[in-house]
């Protein structure tokens, strides 16, 4: 995942973003947008939830707590124009590539400076909704990266299930471990059960992702460790 400065215009919607899906149940499958305008910020989303967010108080909220980071971007006060769109089907998302690194949070240059900047996946997505596919993920290599040899790789996961019963899961990597035999032994140990996963995680607050990248996160416990072995 990119990592996010929090006193910057990017960090700023990224920040609001999940500082808005924390004001919604987390029960409800969301996604929110935030896109900087300069001269206002658009909040677009969609959410199963039938409750219709009060972005006035939200946004006077999270100016008090983030004061200082948005000082630091030149920001005095924030203007919204609000699309967020409530009781929507929401697809829940539980396959696609991720890419994989030792240290979850990765710096990126921006290449180009644009006018608009707008909030990315998966900040701002609840859980449902591709970021708990992204933990899992990081949750699996944090087991077995010192294993294979190799500080990143890209996996792509599925709980569906193929002919063998399998999940459909697919891995691209420099290890000198074969990339079956790595599929293999992650087919072994994981159980890639996203709602379990999920309930164990619940307590987490998704901002921690930003505001703290460096401290301790659910997501990258080893308690499979004393599983992962190759022979």
């Amino acid at each position: 995942m990119r990592k996010i400065n929090k006193n910057s215009r990017r960090g700023i919607v990224n920040l609001f973003a999940d500082f808005i899906l924390s004001r919604i149940d987390k029960k409800e499958n969301s996604i929110i947008q935030v896109t900087d305008c300069e001269s206002f910020m658009v909040i677009n989303g969609i959410t199963t939830s039938d409750k219709v967010l009060d972005l006035e108080k939200m946004k006077s909220e999270f100016s008090g707590w983030f004061d200082s980071e948005l000082k630091d971007v030149g920001i005095d006060k924030i203007n919204t124009f609000d699309l967020i769109r409530y009781e929507q089907d929401v697809t829940v998302v539980n396959e696609g590539w991720v890419d994989i690194n030792q240290d979850v949070f990765i710096e990126e240059k921006d290449l180009i400076n644009s006018l608009s900047i707008s909030s990315e996946f998966p900040y701002g997505y609840s859980l449902n909704c591709g970021r708990s596919m992204v933990y899992y993920s990081h949750y699996i290599f944090n087991h077995m990266y010192s294993l294979l040899g190799v500080d990143n790789l890209k996996f792509y996961f599925s709980n569906e299930l193929d002919d063998e019963e399998d999940f459909k899961i697919k891995i691209i990597s420099n290890s000198i471990q074969k990339n079956e035999t790595i599929k293999s032994l992650i087919l072994d140990v994981f159980s890639f059960d996203l709602k379990e996963f999920n309930e164990s995680i619940k307590d987490y607050d998704l901002m921690q992702d930003i505001l703290s990248p460096d401290k301790e996160k659910p997501y990258l416990r080893q308690d499979m460790l004393k599983h992962v072995v190759l022979f």
